[in-house]
């Protein structure tokens, strides 16, 4: 969805794919506003990919799920040897954070009985999730199970721990801050595939990330989708610079596809001159209706600036780059970097970061960002009712044609083909996303049983309340010690604030108290700070609990008309 500060923060720089081809093609795009495009042509647009000895894999028949490192959590956001529990694809594991920095990961179900690791602690070695239950010990890095007490002599001896005792061990990493799992396989397998994809300004000019963090109850695909969408940006969240990464007819796309590890991955790069595009025609529409064109004479300033290239970058299945970039110079002021961790069926961890020189403070981050991802994720899961029970419905159907539900993980779907009319030059992109998704999730781990299961119980028939789906509180809050340490700080600063007023009251009863301090101007002037400060930090605190109501929309819609998209008359 969200394109974050870089919507509003410019910036120039070179893009870089760690996994560069010369495996290229241009994207003419021949559709202008207004144009009415036939319903079978729309839906079949899609990127060719060129002949060259990469790309012929290009059909994503090879793409593996399971040959993938994933984020689940910034590193700041665990604290030293406490189990926490995240999610990967419907499977809950448990993780912790060393004293010195490592992670330790297993699924989180003790082997006695099945009993959640990360309702329990970790040892005093810092090595051992330990089962809250009966006090069985595992070893967080080998899974192997170091201890059962009811099997531990007096003297100190025990009795042969069965090899079935044994839990799941995962491989486990910190880069750039961020915690990676590799949860389709052992270290053998996790040793073998590629690194997890970085940010490459981190590494090279010192850059800085301010990390965000938010879980959503709408399915990751769709999260994912709504970031390479840069035409969503003007009208759902009323921002003039996503029209730099949209495309036209005059401004089209490059893009280039890379399929490494033999067709196990796939990486999507595009990129188009940060120019307006839908703006120069909304300004068009306006000077033909003889309105006031106050965005023209903005433009008109600009004329001298240099020509810069709006770059996309998606490392399938979960990590997507954007920035502005200079063809020139290979430099970047600043990147918006996301993370998206497919948590499963209708649910999405969303971390993103804002890399820059500069470093803001993660409280302002998170400000700026809620309210940025409020505006446009309500209009998802809307989405999301409709796509999920189209593709459960086609899954049942295709359920027939096969003898298991293991047999579905060759065959292609759809849903989205026929679901989506895509007629921008910009969904180009968005056109062979959507091929990825219908082409690949049938073999993500656990989709079917879960989507199936959902589907049984109506967990698609409406769309969750606005409350529900956009609520803070569960979705960062509650994950978020820093997050946490803030409210706390306010309601502090807004208890003792009112303290300070009245004592600052009670100064004018006590008879050697300074007169400086209990003059009326003293007193107000006093008042006027508690209150000034008090206000403050409840506002702050607020911003950690719903709040983007149907007013908020109404007022946000009401932008689009004034600034954005004038009104057909």
């Amino acid at each position: 969805a969200p394109l974050l500060l870089i919507a509003s923060t410019a910036s120039v720089g070179a893009f870089v794919n760690p996994l560069s081809s010369p495996c290229a093609n241009k994207i003419v795009g021949d559709v202008s506003p207004r144009t009415k495009i036939p319903l079978q042509q729309a839906v079949d647009i899609e990127v060719e990919d060129t002949s060259t000895a990469e790309s012929s894999k290009g059909s994503f028949s090879n793409f593996d799920y399971e040959a993938h490192w994933y984020p689940v959590s910034w590193a700041r956001d665990l604290q030293v040897n406490d189990p926490t529990k995240i999610t990967v694809f419907d499977v809950d594991y448990v993780i912790s954070k060393t004293a010195d920095g490592e992670i330790i990961c297993m699924e989180d179900k003790c082997a006695h009985k099945g009993a959640a690791l990360s309702q329990g602690r970790v040892t005093g070695n810092g090595k051992n999730f330990q089962c809250a239950y009966h006090g069985w010990s595992f070893d967080g890095k080998s899974g192997k199970c170091t201890e059962i007490p009811q099997l531990v002599q007096a003297d100190g001896s025990s009795t042969q721990i069965p090899s079935r005792a044994c839990g799941k061990a995962v491989p486990a990493q910190i880069q750039q801050e961020m915690v990676w799992i590799f949860p389709g396989g052992g270290l053998e397998k996790a040793l073998q595939a590629p690194p997890p994809p970085s940010v490459q300004e981190v590494e090279t000019d010192g850059f800085k990330l301010g990390q965000f963090v938010r879980d959503f109850p709408v399915d990751w695909p769709i999260v994912v989708s709504n970031i390479l969408d840069p035409d969503h940006g003007l009208f759902a969240h009323q921002a003039k610079s996503f029209d730099m990464y949209s495309a036209s007819s005059t401004y089209p796309l490059e893009i280039q596809n890379h399929y490494p590890e033999d067709g196990k991955g796939w990486i999507l790069e595009s990129k188009v001159p940060a120019q307006d595009k839908l703006l120069d025609v909304d300004a068009k529409l306006r000077e033909a209706q003889e309105e006031p064109k106050k965005k023209k004479e903005k433009k008109d300033g600009k004329k001298d600036q240099k020509e810069l290239w709006a770059s996309s970058y998606f490392h399938a299945p979960f990590h997507l780059q954007l920035k502005r970039v200079d063809p020139e110079t290979g430099s970047t002021n600043f990147v918006s970097t996301f993370y998206i961790c497919p948590v499963g069926v209708g649910r999405t961890r969303f971390m993103a970061a804002q890399g820059s020189k500069t470093s803001v403070p993660r409280w302002m981050t998170k400000l700026f960002t809620d309210n940025f991802l409020d505006q446009d994720t309500y209009l998802l899961a809307t989405q999301q009712k409709n796509i999920l029970t189209a593709e459960a419905k086609e899954v049942e159907e295709l359920l027939k044609t096969v003898s298991s539900p293991e047999d579905l993980k060759s065959v292609s779907m759809t849903t989205r083909n026929k679901m989506f009319c895509l007629t921008s030059p910009t969904e180009k992109v968005g056109a062979r996303l959507e091929k990825f998704w219908d082409e690949t999730l049938l073999r993500t781990p656990n989709r079917i049983e879960r989507l199936l299961q959902l589907n049984a119980v109506g967990a698609f028939a409406t769309t969750l309340p606005r409350e529900v789906v956009l609520d803070r509180k569960s979705q960062q809050l509650d994950i978020s010690k820093e997050s946490q340490d803030v409210v706390k700080n306010c309601k502090k600063v807004s208890k003792y604030s009112k303290m300070v007023a009245v004592a600052s009251i009670g100064l004018k009863f006590i008879n050697k108290a300074p007169k400086a301090l209990t003059s009326p101007t003293a007193t107000i002037a006093s008042l006027g700070l508690c209150f000034l400060v008090s206000s403050l930090a409840q506002k702050i605190e607020r911003e950690y609990y719903f709040k983007y109501s149907d007013d908020y929309r109404r007022k946000d819609l009401a932008k689009i008309p004034e600034k954005i998209w004038i009104d057909k008359e």
